[in-house]
Parts: C-alpha cells; sequence; structure tokens
C-alpha cells in the first residue's frame, strides 16, 4: 500500500515491503483504538476506527478515481463493477504508479 507523500518522513522507520505493522492483527487495532477512545472519552457517534477507511474511500469516490482502482488499494474486490469477473481472473491489478498517483490526489484535512 503506498503511503501519502506527507505521510512519508514520518513513518521512515517502518518496513519498506511486507506488512506496514507486522506484528499486529486488525482485532488487536481495533481493541486498542477502542480502549483509547474510551479512555480519552471521545464517544460520539461514528468514531470508530474504521471511519479514517470509510474516510479515504469516500475521498477516493469524490475525485473520480474508478471503483475498482479503490478497492484494489483497500484490499476489496468491486462489487459493482461490470467486469468484476473479467478483473478479478485476468487483471494483474493496477501498478504501484497508479497507486501512487490516486494516494497522491487526495487531499489531507488540516
Amino acid at each position: 500500500m503506498p503511503l501519502h507523500s506527507e505521510l512519508e518522513g514520518v513513518l521512515d522507520r517502518l518496513p519498506a515491503e511486507g506488512p506496514l505493522f507486522p506484528h499486529l492483527n486488525v482485532n488487536q487495532v481495533t481493541k486498542a483504538f477502542t480502549h483509547l477512545r474510551e479512555k480519552l472519552g471521545l464517544e460520539r457517534p461514528g468514531f470508530v476506527f474504521h471511519g479514517t477507511r470509510k474516510w479515504f474511500i469516500t475521498q477516493c469516490e469524490r475525485t473520480g478515481v474508478p471503483e475498482h482502482f479503490t478497492a484494489s488499494l483497500v484490499g476489496h474486490q468491486s462489487a459493482r463493477s461490470e467486469n468484476q469477473l473479467t478483473y478479478s481472473i485476468y487483471s494483474a491489478g493496477i501498478s504501484d504508479e497508479q497507486k501512487r498517483g490516486i494516494i497522491d490526489q487526495i487531499r489531507l484535512p488540516r
């Protein structure tokens, strides 16, 4: 998964290839997020761990990224794509350059 160019310097000590956090799984991260959110008193509707994932997918949609490209970036199969069968069987997926271009066009909130 390419990283947004504004974050590259922040995470330069992490692995260049493979899992970003190889010692963690989604369940551990989700529970840690919930614990931290509760500890800090950040209780509000919709404030969940996967909220950033939803935000990213929404930003891709709003900037015109094709659904099957977004699906590839977030590890989903495009459910609405007319060519779902074609993509899942014959496509090698989008290139790293295409992924980088998509990531870089998303504007982070300031």
